[in-house]
């Protein structure tokens, strides 16, 4: 069955308190910054990254949320309008976040986990908790969400009452790079395989909530 048109939003514009501030997509992981690592797995969808510009040494839309630092839903809909006004036949967004070095291994499970009643794939790694930045979503369910006022709020907000599946992925592909223990384990995977690329049986899980009706 042929995958719905997507593109995918990378959130790479947060803080990084627990990193002393630095830019922690930036930080070397096994001879590449974190954001190009995932950017490289993500190669053959439209990209956009919410943040920042810098050097990824690819072709991708840049676009901040308006004021910057507004949150993961703010830059989610900075993100969102970008990639329809580029992609508006796209069906499908992916949400990354742009400290997950090799979150890009999981979005062709999470793309084919969106069924017929299905609004939402989440990612979940070992402590099964789903993650909604590292999700797909149905356009259609999602867009009205990302209209007003966005400032602060959070993304949990994106999916309160759809109907959604989780998608277990492996540590690795889960990781986020949040403090100096995170990005000790993220290079000793790459050490370990300089093409790191995380595989696990990604396969969807019982529904977080029951179908609500169709799809919107």
């Amino acid at each position: 069955m042929a995958l719905a048109p997507a593109f995918v939003v990378v959130l790479a514009g947060g803080t990084s308190r627990r990193l002393g501030g630095v830019d922690k997509t930036a930080l070397d992981v096994g001879g590449r910054p974190v954001l190009v690592r995932l950017l490289d797995d993500l190669a053959g969808l439209p990209l956009v990254v919410v943040g920042p510009r810098q050097d990824v040494g690819r072709d991708v839309l840049w676009t901040r949320e308006d004021p910057p630092l507004g949150g993961p839903l703010a830059a989610t809909a900075a993100g969102v309008a970008t990639g329809l006004s580029e992609h508006p036949d796209a069906r499908v967004v992916v949400l990354v976040a742009g400290d997950q070095p090799f979150a890009g291994t999981a979005v062709a499970s999470l793309r084919t986990a969106l069924g017929p009643d299905v609004d939402a794939a989440l990612g979940a790694g070992p402590d099964g908790r789903p993650q909604p930045l590292l999700a797909a979503y149905r356009l259609a369910a999602v867009r009205e969400r990302l209209v007003g006022d966005t400032h602060g709020r959070p993304v949990r907000d994106l999916v309160r009452g759809l109907r959604t599946v989780t998608v277990p992925v492996a540590p690795g592909t889960a990781l986020d790079v949040d403090d100096a223990a995170d990005l000790e384990t993220a290079r000793r995977l790459a050490r370990q395989d300089p093409a790191r690329r995380p595989r696990t049986a990604d396969r969807p899980t019982l529904p977080l909530s029951p179908p609500q009706g169709p799809a919107r």
